[in-house]
Order: structure tokens, then sequence, then C-alpha cells
């Protein structure tokens, strides 16, 4: 079930606790994890390499690969997606899994960084447009 199946079936219920038992399945709190893991494989990266690549630290890393961090920074997050040389849509998943907003292009920051990553630049000259800018880097 996805999650528009499973929104619709909420409004159903009057009960959440009814909603929660009979939908217990349903639930994925994995799918950070999940995700990341799958981008890492299919990158043919390892942890500490990335980790390392974009600026985070190597135990932080770990501790996101394995489930342990679920609320990471939407900075982190966008660290990782240049690290793994994520297109938007990949980036806005990883964002959104991680528990963040998409990138709009409305904002003057997140357009500087749609910009790189659409044109597959690397972090560091991401990091130098948005200074150039006057904006925060990642």
């Amino acid at each position: 079930m996805n999650t528009e199946e499973l929104t619709n079936k909420l409004k159903e219920y009057e009960n959440i606790d009814m909603f929660m038992q009979d939908n217990a399945g349903a639930f994925d709190e994995d799918a950070f994890k999940k995700y990341l893991d799958g981008l890492l494989h299919c990158k043919n990266l390892n942890i500490t390499n990335l980790a390392l690549g974009c600026g985070i630290s190597v135990a932080y890393a770990h501790q996101l690969f394995r489930g342990q961090k679920n609320s990471p920074r939407k900075d982190i997050l966008l660290r990782l997606a240049f690290g793994l040389s994520l297109s938007l849509d990949e980036t806005n998943r990883l964002l959104t899994l991680g528990g963040t907003a998409w990138l709009r292009s409305k904002i003057r920051r997140e357009s500087i960084i749609i910009f790189c990553i659409n044109q597959s630049l690397p972090l560091e000259k991401a990091d130098e447009l948005l200074h150039s800018y006057g904006l925060p880097t990642l």
C-alpha cells in the first residue's frame, strides 16, 4: 500500500487505535535506511568513503546507515546527495524519507543547490556558488 492509499484509509477511521492495529503491516519505518542502503549499493560506494567525500563524520554516517539517526538535518542529507551524485528526483526522495522538505526553486539558496544537482556539480562547487551569493554553505 502506498502513502496516498494509507492516508485515504486513515481518513475513514474515527479511532486511531483501530487504524494502527488494522494497518500495522503497512508502516515502513525503515524506508530511509533501506533507501540509503540501496543508493550506496547502486553507486558502488562504502560508508566510510562516502562520509569522507562529503564532509560528514564517519561515525555519524554509520549511525545514519544503521537507522540510528532518524531525522538528520537537511544540509546533511544534501551533502549525502552530492556525495552519491544523486539526481534531483533522488535527492528529493532522500529528503522526504529523511523527514525534511523537498528542494524548492522559490528559495534562493535551494535554487542554487538545484542548479548544482542538475549540472552534476560537486559539493565543493555548490559551496563556492552559495558562498558567492552570500548564502550559507552546505
